[in-house]
């Protein structure tokens, strides 16, 4: 092979070798966050939530804290899923150090690296969320416990608890139906 040849080879290598060096740089611009954001906006178009799944939500409560809520489909009077709508879902449980559910108000830990302990309990006022804190688990004497249901006496040593920092009621606060925007 003659120089001439060569030295064509050689930059066009070299062309392409920079060609794949510069498709493997990220640009600037992708290191924005996107534009439009999903959220999840209740029946009176305030936005509730910020989706970590199909079925939990991440809630900005007050003092800046930020806990898991589970919504779940709108079914219609039939039993069909209503297309587009959700609802807040409930059927968890809060342990009282308290007698009548009153004071103490624990949560299971989760199990979710990263994620703040909450549950959801339908109240005669609405669905709460009660979102515990940041920190390992404890063992704790249960008096109480508080489900859908009401409130039931009892007598146990719990551990893997933490407890409730604050409360809300997502009924009020973000009225159903919710949907993704």
């Amino acid at each position: 092979m003659t120089a001439w040849p060569m030295a064509v080879l050689l930059v066009v290598g070299s062309a392409a070798g920079a060609g794949q060096l510069a498709a493997q740089s990220v640009p600037s611009a992708a290191s924005a966050p996107p534009g439009g954001q999903v959220v999840l906006v209740d029946s009176t178009g305030k936005v509730a939530a910020r989706p970590l799944s199909e079925t939990i939500m991440l809630v900005t409560l007050a003092g800046g804290v930020v806990a898991p809520a589970q919504i779940r489909p709108v079914y219609s009077p039939d039993g069909r899923a209503a297309s587009g709508l959700a609802t807040w879902h409930s059927g968890g449980s809060v342990l009282y150090t308290s007698d009548d559910c009153t004071s103490g108000a624990h949560v299971h830990s989760p199990s979710l690296a990263g994620v703040r302990a909450s549950t959801q309990v339908q109240t005669a006022a609405g669905i709460i969320l009660f979102a515990g804190a940041i920190g390992p688990s404890i063992t704790e004497g249960v008096r109480s416990i508080l489900y859908d249901t009401g409130c039931a006496s009892v007598a146990l040593r719990q551990n893997g608890l933490v407890p409730v920092v604050t409360t809300v009621n997502l009924t009020t606060t973000y009225p159903p139906p919710l949907s993704f925007q």
